[in-house]
């Protein structure tokens, strides 16, 4: 039995040495590790840029529509003060008649 283990080992061993990874292998995949580490960095940046640009317009939007707001209040008022004058008008042409 131990030497059953002993063969099965040496075996596991004698395929998996070809297997592995070699120093080549290993640097490249170190480089390719370290582009993508790059890339995911300029895409955090990037997303960050936006996400600012974004909360920017959002302000500015909020600001827009609140002066939008306050001119349709404006707008209603003096439509309000447009409709009281014709009718007093109307009632100084009726009196005249």
């Amino acid at each position: 039995m131990q030497r059953y283990v002993l063969w099965v080992s040496l075996v596991a061993l004698l395929v998996a040495g070809p297997v592995g990874c070699g120093k080549k292998e290993i640097e490249e995949l170190n480089a390719k590790l370290a582009q993508q580490q790059k890339e995911l960095d300029a895409t955090k940046q990037d997303l960050a840029d936006k996400s600012k640009a974004a909360e920017a317009a959002g302000a500015k939007a909020k600001q827009m529509q609140t002066a939008v707001d306050a001119q349709a209040a404006e707008m209603v008022k003096i439509k309000a003060e447009r409709d009281k004058a014709m009718r007093d008008l109307a009632a100084l042409k009726k009196k005249k008649r």
